[in-house]
């Protein structure tokens, strides 16, 4: 695959199997095991896709750690382009690899995943049923075709007590796709920079809505 990927089945069903497909980008300074836990606390029959991000992450000069999808905040010059275009070939790759359910495709993520999550869901050529974007933010010199994809679902949970992306960074992305026609489904909660019981529990209601056809009770 164009990046290094943990695929996985909480589900237990055989590689075969028709499924949804959940695919989660993790933040900066992370590597795609840092959400891959929480991927059974969530499922409800999907095939998830943990990829790693291209770059390596220096925070200081000589120490580096975990991965990133591009360099600053928002990116700088044009280092978001190589994690685009991988990620837009990872779609491909995966739907050709895994039997996928016909437009039942969710790009997800957290911090630099989430803006990652919004850069590529609104370039995407397949149809997808979601985007869910947590604590994170909307590239807006480079946003992509919001226009041409107003039909996708899209969930924003950001924390009011976020301390790395403050929530104006979400207030501002629910305002740009409500100029677009967008109307995302948007959860304010009090937290910081990480996800908890009760976002998680968003997100599933979300997933099932979209990948199910049906809502939690």
């Amino acid at each position: 695959m164009p990046l290094s990927s943990i695929v996985t089945v909480p589900s237990g069903a055989p590689e075969t199997a028709e499924l949804p497909l959940v695919i989660v980008m993790h933040g900066r300074g992370a590597d795609n095991r840092d959400l891959a836990d929480l991927a059974p606390l969530v499922d409800d029959g999907y095939r998830w896709v943990f990829p790693n991000a291209p770059r390596s992450f220096s925070p200081y000069p000589g120490m580096s750690y975990g991965r990133s999808w591009f360099d600053g905040w928002p990116p700088e010059g044009d280092t978001i382009l190589v994690a685009r275009q991988m990620l837009l070939e990872l779609i491909d790759d995966l739907l050709e690899r895994y039997p996928t359910t016909p437009g039942k495709v969710v790009l997800a993520g957290f911090s630099q995943g989430a803006l990652m999550a919004f850069d590529v869901g609104y370039r995407a050529q397949v149809q997808l049923a979601g985007i869910v974007a947590m604590s994170g933010a909307l590239f807006e010199d480079d946003r992509g075709d919001l226009d041409a994809h107003r039909d996708i679902p899209v969930l924003v949970i950001h924390g009011t007590g976020d301390e790395m992306i403050p929530v104006k960074a979400a207030r501002r992305a629910r305002f740009v796709l409500e100029e677009h026609g967008i109307h995302p489904e948007y959860h304010e909660l009090p937290m910081g920079h990480h996800v908890s019981d009760e976002s998680m529990r968003i997100v599933r209601d979300f997933l099932r809505r979209n990948l199910r056809g049906s809502s939690i009770a």
